[in-house]
């Protein structure tokens, strides 16, 4: 079989001419999230350290997430006019000097204003990087390069509170805020003191390809679609993952903190594996397919919680929910980036990523409030609901983006392949 039409893994992109452009801009925006990961285990004890209550505890963990809803929008309009690799620089800049920050206040009102400003930081760091990645190559490389970008940062969230805990127990509550701005610190300077790097980066444009052919009303219909994916995609992993999940092992089955541990990061591992190496099996059967598939993939994982559960049988659906949401998670990002070229790729990746950022703030909240109101099942019908209608909207409304544009350059889907099939028996039979 000709190796041009397999599904390359994402490391493939790390061979070619700008290789070293996109392993450091997903490694610095995955640093500026690991900022995060390494202050979710010592946030709250830090908070009650100071005195804070609970209900304020909330606040502070919510300000993050706020930040940078309030900064995506604005950081994607902002790419039009100032160079995205500068505004990559100075969003993660932010993050370093605001989390050093937050570890040398004692004050409530101070912490909550340095994590909104972390969070704003973090969000012009994301969706500038997220735009220069999606610049820095071409369309048919598109969802291997999200992949990538998304298995660097899940495992920078799979290091990250582990570093984060072994940091505060060895040094105090204090440090982790510290040593989480310095990892980040260590990716700036890579790129702003390697000249030639940084000079490649400065240069990127748009690469000169029009946008996926879905014109008209059909991009609007198409672009509403993959947002209320992107919604869909967070709720889960804010909503189901790290609240409904945790609350069904905790509550229902007596798991203790360390099996439940070792479960996430069992997770964590499964996801940046399929996440890296089957990032371009959109490439081969369609965008559509994969990100419609993967939905009601993990709809359907999320009712099976509502069985009468075991261990092993929650176990295997938690790993079955992990596949669905890794493989389907860097494929709408992707989407997004197909659809609008040019000067609308970042405003748009900056839309789409305020409602995948809402989606994290609403989420937990929501769940934990039908948890509390109607209990477990309830909360699993409503989580499972927002897949499946996520799923259908975009099956109706949206447009296969990859068919079209692969058919303009040859194709690399199974059309493609049967076509090179044909070629090669006819070139035998010659």
């Amino acid at each position: 079989m000709n190796r041009n039409f397999r599904s390359p893994s994402a490391f493939t992109l790390l061979r070619g001419p700008n290789g070293e452009q996109i392993l450091a801009i997903t490694c610095l925006i995955a640093a500026t999230q690991m900022v995060w990961g390494i202050l979710v285990p010592i946030l709250p004890a830090f908070a009650s350290e100071m005195g804070i209550s609970a209900d304020l505890i909330g606040m502070l963990v919510a300000g993050f997430g706020i930040g940078r809803v309030l900064a995506n929008i604005p950081a994607g309009l902002l790419g039009r006019r100032v160079n995205r690799a500068s505004l990559l620089v100075i969003g993660a800049l932010g993050v370093v000097v605001f989390s050093a920050l937050s570890g040398l206040v004692g004050s409530f009102e101070l912490l909550l204003a340095l994590r909104v400003l972390t969070g704003v930081a973090g969000g012009i760091a994301i969706t500038s990087g997220q735009t220069l990645l999606a610049d820095s190559v071409e369309r048919t490389s598109l969802a291997r390069a999200m992949a990538l970008l998304q298995g660097l940062q899940l495992a920078g969230g799979a290091v990250g509170p582990a570093l984060g805990g072994l940091v505060a127990t060895t040094f105090g509550m204090r440090a982790p805020f510290f040593v989480s701005g310095a990892v980040c610190f260590a990716f700036l300077c890579w790129i702003v003191l390697r000249r030639r790097l940084w000079r490649s980066l400065s240069e990127v444009i748009a690469v000169a390809e029009p946008a996926a052919p879905v014109g008209g009303p059909r991009r609007s219909t198409s672009f509403v679609a993959v947002c209320a994916v992107g919604f869909s995609v967070f709720f889960s992993r804010f909503g189901v993952q790290q609240t409904l999940l945790p609350l069904i092992a905790y509550q229902a089955l007596g798991f203790s903190v360390g099996t439940l541990g070792v479960l996430f990061s069992g997770m964590a591992v499964l996801n940046i594996v399929c996440a890296i190496f089957l990032g371009g099996l959109s490439d081969r059967v369609g965008r559509k397919r994969v990100i419609v598939g993967t939905l009601v993939a993990a709809g359907a994982a999320t009712v099976a919680f509502a069985l009468p559960m075991q261990p092993v049988l929650f176990i295997g659906l938690m790993l079955a929910f992990g596949l669905a949401t890794s493989i389907g998670g860097p494929v709408p990002a992707a989407y997004v980036a197909e659809i609008a070229a040019g000067s609308r790729r970042g405003p748009a990746i900056g839309i789409y990523r305020t409602f995948g950022d809402l989606a994290g703030i609403v989420g937990p909240i929501v769940i934990g409030l039908v948890i509390h109101l109607f209990g477990f099942t309830v909360a699993i019908v409503v989580s499972s609901v927002v897949a499946f209608i996520a799923a259908l909207v975009f099956a109706l409304l949206a447009r296969e983006t990859v068919t079209l544009s692969q058919r303009q350059k040859g194709g690399v889907g199974w059309r493609a392949k049967r076509s090179s099939r044909k070629r090669a028996t006819n070139e035998g039979r010659t």
